[in-house]
């Protein structure tokens, strides 16, 4: 699973055994239907956090890392997480196993990885991975592995393990801000809502609907657009802008759902419409300048205060060339 194949989709899921990691795999599953998609589960354990069990236990561990019912960190949450993907029916029990242990310097449990196989190339990949921070690790595994979407629960389980200063933010933030592929924000993540996608008139936004008419067609969720004009000499710019999203969309064989407008405050629009939708979707920030100002852009201030699921929408590896 860290070898990633270009006309794959991949998902990664973060778990750690909050409500919203678990509502995040549920929907992992409809996004990652068919045999051309993996799903990657991933607990990452601070390298400080100690360990409650003796040298022949680690070993055993290492072997069969989700078969005993051993105390060790992150190990009950992934069983957990493949037993909910085998009563979804994603998995069966006798797919073909594969172990891998990677020794980490200071740390006797170190990585470990599981990968199922089904027998028409469906994986489904676990992985125990030790990091000094759990961000790092989630930020170094996009990167190995290139997936295409990353969804992790915004809960305070995913605060940092360390305060080096007030500018610090969430894990879940830090991920979306960082990660290569594009990331899901998980908050009181529901299916059947659909997808909204908020739009101005950027070159960047064009592509945000593009990328993410072909993510809502994996989970046959519908789409609609939203462009928000700060004032009412803005009503006419901001209708241009979803006009044309939805011709995009169209261009793709998807027919919008709903194509509005609203006025006013950006993101406090944004965040009160997005109550009704799965998932509201935004265009990453442009990392330009100090890292401080990207938190001032509309998606990093939608992202970190709604109450809705966000994602930051780039571009897929998948259709990577």
């Amino acid at each position: 699973m860290d070898k990633p194949s270009r006309s794959r989709f991949r998902i990664l899921c973060c778990v750690d055994g909050s409500d919203e990691s678990y509502r995040g795999i549920r929907y992992a599953v409809r996004m990652g239907q068919g045999n051309d998609a993996d799903i990657f589960l991933l607990y990452v354990r601070p390298v400080d956090q100690g360990l409650s069990t003796g040298g022949m236990q680690i070993s055993v561990a290492r072997e069969n890392m989700l078969e005993w019912g051993l105390e060790l960190p992150g190990i009950k949450h992934l069983k957990r997480a493949r037993d909910l993907l085998v009563e979804l029916g994603v998995m069966g029990d006798d797919w073909e196993r594969n172990i891998v242990h990677t020794d980490v310097a200071g740390d006797p449990l170190g990585d470990n990885t599981m990968e199922y196989v089904g027998s028409e190339g469906k994986r489904i990949g676990m992985k125990l991975m030790v990091s000094p921070t759990v961000a790092g690790g989630i930020l170094d595994q996009c990167e190995i592995g290139r997936y295409d979407v990353t969804i992790l629960g915004a809960s305070d389980k995913w605060r940092s393990s360390y305060i080096a200063s007030f500018l610090d933010s969430s894990v879940a933030e830090t991920v979306a801000n960082d990660a290569p592929g594009s990331v899901i924000v998980a908050r009181e993540l529901e299916e059947n809502h659909g997808h909204l996608i908020c739009v101005d008139d950027s070159e960047k936004a064009l592509e945000t609907v593009r990328q993410d008419g072909l993510l809502a067609s994996r989970c046959a969720c519908p789409i609609s657009l939203l462009s928000v004009a700060p004032d009412e000499s803005k009503v006419g710019w901001a209708q241009a802008n979803v006009d044309r999203a939805a011709a995009a969309l169209r261009e793709m064989g998807i027919n919008p759902s709903e194509v509005y407008t609203l006025t006013g405050d950006p993101v406090a629009r944004i965040k009160e419409a997005g109550e009704n939708y799965s998932i509201v979707v935004m265009s990453a920030a442009e990392k330009r300048g100090f890292r401080r100002f990207l938190r001032q852009s509309t998606s990093y201030r939608v992202m970190s205060q709604a109450s809705c699921s966000v994602m930051i929408a780039r571009k897929l590896p998948s259709l990577s060339k």
